[in-house]
């Protein structure tokens, strides 16, 4: 008797199991989050209430600015004094330049393309407020990353908690 209502409710469950709705991927597209990035729109400011960009750490420097860094990002073209301004100014948790090095992180522009530090760049700018860097991360996560890399993301996370 027992048997018989072991295997009753064992056939019901997987009955239930093979009928639910499937899974639903969520894809993400993205070409179109990093407007803000490539063209200078007040509307993306505006939107991000983001303070405004800090002075360089230089001071009197005559090399490049973070108007002209983020103007050789839309070419495609950073030279190494570029390089060093952008990490410069993530380093000091500037949103607007973490997010643009992320975005070259990831697209390999200036540095070897690296999603996994992207991810971290964009989880950085997420922190600090930028709208769009954890739907950002979310996209490269499941869209950028092979599994390889993904394992390697969850041991460098393991590390940093």
């Amino acid at each position: 008797m027992h048997l018989r209502a072991f295997l009753y409710l064992l056939g019901s469950a997987g009955l239930l199991v093979s009928t639910g709705t499937p899974a639903r991927a969520q894809f993400y597209n993205l070409d179109g989050t990093y407007h803000c990035v490539m063209q200078s729109d007040p509307a993306c400011t505006a939107e991000a209430k983001l303070p405004p960009p800090a002075a360089s750490p230089q001071g009197g420097f005559a090399g490049p600015t973070v108007e002209s860094v983020f103007a050789a990002i839309r070419t495609q073209r950073l030279s190494p004094a570029d390089m060093e301004l952008l990490e410069a100014h993530a380093a000091e948790k500037e949103p607007r330049a973490l997010e643009a090095l992320a975005w070259c992180k990831l697209n390999g522009i200036g540095w070897p393309a690296d999603p996994i530090a992207a991810y971290l760049l964009y989880g950085a700018a997420a922190a600090l407020g930028v709208p769009k860097a954890m739907g950002n991360q979310i996209a490269i996560f499941e869209a950028r990353m092979t599994q390889q890399q993904r394992q390697d993301l969850l041991m460098v996370l393991q590390t940093i908690h």
